[in-house]
């Protein structure tokens, strides 16, 4: 197998350089790889049949050092969490201290995300939420616009969501680019509708906090992780093996080919700049038909980055500044065929930041997750007296 490989490399690389096309290909390999298994770099090297350190080195090289950071896409459904969007528009008084008030509901809050919108101002937010507490949730928020934090706010829930697999085929890892004909007709992607959600499985305290190791950072290794959870390396290799791999609670992994990330040894997020327009979809009330037929028309899409479906749809796509044109017509034709009060809204990156999962707020003991409405606005209110009584 390994003289194979070496046979196959020598080809593929002519004398005097590199075969660029062939690069590109295997580097697109490697990526897809990554999609179905993480940056497992012995399975990834066995299948495709390379050496384990030239498929380490393409992976550091041509992804890691670009900006194209891994993480898994946890399946929330198997760990009895709904997707709820959001959408609010904070009074004058609280605007200064928006993203604070958000931050704080990441960790009591089961928030997932939060995006500022462009040019109003308002704020997109995902949540994770039990699906138990879903009522709880909507009831909380409407007590903080009832208290004046929000003049207004839209309240969605959907049955599923996912980060659609990267279309490796049409990227250039070596040029950093789309390679998309907008031209030609299009036969439309039909695979995202026809997802179903999954039905929640059993887990556990360290289940969740591998998981959320793993959202952080998909590199770590369970060696490190064991030591950073001051859990012993043998129990939780068994968990990762018995609970979190066979019952699939990972979905599949991401790469974050928008650039956008939390450096969280510096505590702060970092974007590109200038590259990308990020936007939103929101589709309400669909039937099942038209449904479908929105998200084949938009997963044909390289730019697509997550979904989110039930009644209503939403979606966001993230568009190469050099492709705008065309996507954005591409976008009002498909708003305008669905014949839906469809709506959507340019995403400011600079002002968005995604959040991992909270084991904390799961109760280990009674094995359910937990929601306290009063200690999440006790907390925000500390914030706002914090905030007040600090000296400008």
């Amino acid at each position: 197998m390994e003289q194979a490989a070496r046979m196959s490399l020598e080809k593929s690389t002519p004398e005097g350089g590199v075969d660029e096309a062939s690069s590109n290909v295997k580097t697109g390999q490697l990526a897809s790889m990554i999609i179905e298994l993480g940056p497992n770099i012995s399975e990834i090297a066995r299948r495709l049949g390379q050496f384990k350190e030239s498929v380490r080195y393409r992976y550091k090289e041509k992804l890691l050092s670009k900006g194209f950071a891994v993480r898994v896409a946890v399946d929330n459904e198997k760990l009895g969490l709904r997707r709820v969007v959001l959408l609010v528009d904070f009074s004058d008084a609280y605007q200064e201290v928006a993203q604070k008030i958000l931050r704080a509901m990441s960790e009591e809050g089961y928030l997932a995300s939060y995006e500022k919108t462009l040019p109003d101002g308002k704020f997109l937010v995902h949540a994770s939420v039990p699906e138990e507490c879903v009522e709880d949730y909507r009831e909380f928020f409407g007590d903080l616009r009832q208290k004046g934090y929000f003049r207004s706010v839209e309240f969605y829930t959907f049955h599923w969501f996912r980060n659609p697999p990267m279309k490796t085929e049409m990227y250039d890892f070596d040029e950093g680019r789309w390679d998309f004909d907008w031209s030609t007709e299009q036969k439309y992607d039909k695979s995202g509708a026809l997802h179903a959600p999954s039905t929640k499985e059993k887990f556990d305290m360290v289940d969740l906090l591998i998981l959320k190791e793993l959202q952080k950072d998909a590199n770590k290794s369970l060696a490190e992780m064991a030591a950073g959870l001051k859990i012993n390396y043998k129990t939780l290799t068994w968990h990762f093996r018995n609970h979190i791999e066979a019952r699939h609670l990972i979905r599949g992994y991401v790469i974050n080919w928008i650039g956008s990330k939390y450096e969280y040894k510096l505590d702060k997020a970092s974007n590109k700049k200038h590259t990308y327009l990020y936007v939103a979809l929101l589709f309400p009330n669909l039937d099942r038909a038209k449904r479908m037929e929105i998200m084949a028309k938009l997963n044909i899409l390289p730019f697509i980055w997550c979904e989110c479906v039930g009644d209503s749809y939403e979606a966001e796509l993230v568009f190469p500044i050099s492709t705008l044109t065309e996507g954005l017509q591409y976008l009002s034709e498909v708003i305008a065929e669905s014949q839906t009060q469809a709506r959507y809204f340019i995403i400011d990156q600079t002002n968005s930041l995604t959040f991992s999962l909270i084991p904390e707020l799961y109760d280990d003991s009674r094995q359910r997750w937990k929601f306290d409405k009063e200690k999440m606005a006790s907390r925000i209110e500390a914030l706002l007296l914090e905030v007040k009584e600090k000296p400008r």
